[in-house]
């Protein structure tokens, strides 16, 4: 299983050919693949706010769910992709996804952070049926998003880097408790690693923007490795 977290591909930001890139690389092979958020920017997905970026990729998981699993989870610059984009992926989501095995977690991580009050109230306030509402049927809503990206960027940016580890650790024991034994985490853009014993770990993973790093999974044996996309052809034993 090959992870995909915090690429935050953009136009503006020069890195979508690139990914563009890894994703053929990623057919070569045959493991199934997780989105584990942040992916874009920005992606709204509705009309007027979407750009050829999107729907390329929305194509691309299309076609890759036939060969592979693709799973998506939402972050936090990820809007209404698991109401109005399910079909383009095996499963797709906007918060946490439990494997079939009830062991394996996936969380992007914005959430983990209790303490951090202004992120949560922005999330209630931009995630939600109303403000859906309102982006879809008001002429001024790219506008609005235009004026509102830059704040947004500052606040989404404040935990990239830096690691809450109490919350993680508080986090991480909630989860050990109700019998998760592997958690994966991205947001933070920064690897790191909380251990209980020998079988039970939480591991946040490198953001792809800054590091082009991916990570794969074997479930069977729970072994983890981080690799350079580029090496990917060669990565076998992590189907």
């Amino acid at each position: 299983m090959l992870i995909v977290t915090d690429a935050h591909i953009g136009k503006a930001v020069q890195s979508h050919a690139a990914f563009f890139q890894m994703l053929e690389a990623i057919e070569k092979t045959g493991h199934d693949l997780v989105f584990l958020g942040d992916i874009f920017e920005l992606w709204i997905a509705m009309p007027r706010y979407e750009e050829e970026i999107h729907t390329r990729f929305s194509a691309w998981c299309r076609r890759q769910k036939h060969i592979r699993a693709v799973g998506f989870l939402e972050g936090n610059h990820e809007f209404f992709v698991a109401e109005e984009r399910p079909e383009a992926f095996t499963w797709c989501t906007p918060n946490a996804r439990l494997l079939e095995d009830g062991a394996t977690l996936f969380v992007h991580g914005d959430q983990i952070n209790r303490n951090d009050k202004m992120y949560h109230i922005f999330r209630k306030l931009t995630k939600n049926k109303f403000s859906k509402f309102i982006l879809r049927t008001q002429p001024w809503g790219p506008w609005l998003i235009r004026s509102l990206q830059p704040g947004l960027n500052r606040m989404n940016t404040k935990d990239h880097g830096s690691i809450p580890e109490k919350e993680i650790e508080k986090f991480a024991e909630s989860k050990f408790a109700e019998g998760v034994d592997t958690i994966f985490v991205g947001h933070f853009h920064r690897e790191y690693s909380y251990r209980r014993g020998e079988s039970k770990q939480l591991r946040a993973l490198p953001d792809w923007l800054g590091t082009q790093k991916v990570t794969l999974y074997q479930e069977r044996s729970k072994k983890i490795k981080t690799i350079p996309w580029q090496e990917l052809p060669a990565a076998g034993g992590y189907e």
